[in-house]
Parts: structure tokens; C-alpha cells; sequence
């Protein structure tokens, strides 16, 4: 397995930053399959994050109880009001080419398991994270079985032990995903103040980064940036899995001492700028 450094050398060059030719539509959209009543701040920080690193449009899957919160607290958000199984399964099929993301405050129950079966076997680019994953701990062979290159998983460790309970003795959470990549073919970030990323392939680490980013929803903040870069036009889910590792990181590094999921956010719009002025320089050095 190749393994290097994380850096925007290795995938900066095919960020998909906004061309003059782009509109909203063109950019992708990223449907984000909301939160619990009272977990409906996990699905807003991954949908602000998102807009913000660049995708087109994102769009929650609500129902009738979160539907008012998220109109109120985040106006400019796209909104889909589903209440039944039924409903989300005739949403979703309308939307295949759209990018899904689920996970963030989704609570680890049936329901959500039942919703992550379906976008596994009927969506091409589905991003789990969180209650998305720990939903399957007493049916994961049925999770392995699901899994397929296209998906990427976000797991934090205790996430990861109750995904892989039987690699638990192993001490080394690079050993860990080697082994882990063994059952599974998909994109694993496992996270941490060493972050891991590989794809069974390719195995990237990531110690560009701070212990402020132990914090809640800083998580979710790193789904949202992730699932934006991923899609028709954009990175492959191990590139983009590593670009939004790296500027979660870097934003958490300005943030400093005493942030809140919230500050990264607010970092997010001059990280990206810095990081556009360093592609165009590439971009000129290679044409001169």
C-alpha cells in the first residue's frame, strides 16, 4: 500500500474550486438526510460547511416537527418535508445523482439504518457518518455486504469499535484500517489527532492538526466539507476525503484555543481563499 503525508500537493491540483462557467446547478447537490428534533444543530453545521467549501445547493431531508427549525435557523437552506419510509424512498429515487450524506444527529435506531440501506443500495456517492454507522452494530454483515468503493465512512474510534469489534486488539489505528479495508471496499477516514485515510490502496495520514478539534460537531463540520467535494466533475472519494481532512485541520489550527464547531465555520471562506491563491500559482507554474 502507498502511504504519504497528507498535503495539497496530492490533490489540489483537481480541487473543484467555481469556474466562471459554473452555476448552482452545475455544482452538484448535496442532500443531507436530517437529524433528530434535538440533534437538528449536527445536520445544519454539515449543510452550512458544505455550501460554503463550494457544492451547489444542499438540500435536508426534514420532517413536520425539525422542519420549522431549520426554515428558522437557516433560511437559505433547501428543505424537503418527508415524514414516511415511503415518501424518502420515492425522494431519494428522484435524486440519484445527487450526492447523500447521513449520519449527523440521524440517532442510531432502525429508522436510520433502514434509510442507509436503501441510499447504499440505490445511490452511487453516500457519505456515513456518526449514528449512520453504529446503527448496524448488531447487523454488520449486512453492512459489509452494503459497502462499496464509491461510499466514504467517518468513524472516530469508539464509531470504528462498534464497526469492527473484532480488530479491537489491535493497538495501531493504522494496523486497524489496513485490517479494516480487508472487509470492506469503501474510503475509511478514521479520525483522530492522527487522522487516517485509505482506501485499501492508497493510505494517507494526516497530523496537520490541532487538539482543539476535540470538540462536538466538529465531526459533522467535517462531513459537510467532504461530502461537497465529492460527485460528477469533482474528486474521487479518497481525494476529497483527504482535501477536506487537510483544510478541517488547517481551519482548526486559525481557529485556536477555546473554539466551538461554529468557529470553523467562520474560517472556512479565508482557509479556501489561501487555498485558491496556491492553485493558481501551481496552475501558472505549469503553464510557463
Amino acid at each position: 500500500m502507498k502511504k504519504q503525508q497528507n498535503s495539497p500537493l496530492n490533490w489540489l491540483k483537481n480541487f473543484p474550486f467555481k469556474k466562471i462557467t459554473d452555476h448552482k446547478y452545475s455544482r452538484g447537490q448535496l442532500i443531507i438526510v436530517g437529524g433528530q428534533k434535538e440533534m437538528v444543530g449536527a445536520t445544519i453545521l454539515s449543510a452550512e460547511s458544505a455550501l460554503r467549501t463550494g457544492v451547489g445547493s444542499v438540500k435536508i431531508i426534514c420532517n413536520k416537527e425539525t422542519l420549522p427549525i431549520y426554515s428558522m435557523k437557516f433560511p437559505s437552506l433547501l428543505k424537503k418535508e418527508v415524514n414516511k419510509f415511503e415518501e424518502f424512498k420515492k425522494f431519494v429515487l428522484k435524486n440519484k445523482e445527487s450526492t447523500f450524506l447521513i449520519g449527523p444527529g440521524a440517532g442510531s435506531n432502525k429508522t436510520t439504518k433502514q434509510k442507509v440501506v436503501f441510499l447504499l443500495k440505490n445511490i452511487k456517492n453516500v457519505i456515513l457518518d456518526a449514528d449512520a454507522l453504529t446503527s448496524f452494530k448488531k447487523d454488520l454483515n449486512k453492512f459489509y455486504k452494503l459497502i462499496d468503493k464509491n461510499k466514504i465512512i467517518t468513524p472516530h474510534i469508539r464509531e470504528f469499535k462498534s464497526i469492527f469489534p473484532n480488530l479491537q486488539k489491535i493497538k495501531s489505528n493504522e494496523l486497524k484500517i489496513i485490517e479494516a479495508l480487508k472487509i470492506i471496499d469503501c474510503t475509511i477516514v478514521l479520525k483522530g489527532s492522527i487522522t487516517y485515510i485509505s482506501n485499501g490502496t492508497n493510505m494517507v495520514i494526516n497530523n496537520n492538526s490541532t487538539k482543539e478539534l476535540a470538540v462536538i460537531g466538529s465531526g459533522d463540520v467535517l462531513s459537510g466539507i467532504i461530502s461537497s467535494l465529492v460527485g460528477n466533475n469533482k474528486l474521487n472519494p479518497f481525494e476529497a476525503s483527504c482535501a477536506g481532512v487537510w483544510i478541517h485541520s488547517e481551519i482548526g489550527k486559525k481557529s485556536g484555543i477555546g473554539l466551538i464547531s461554529e468557529d470553523l465555520i467562520k474560517q472556512l471562506q479565508s482557509t479556501l481563499k489561501k487555498l485558491y491563491g496556491r492553485f493558481i500559482k501551481q496552475r501558472t507554474r505549469k503553464k510557463s
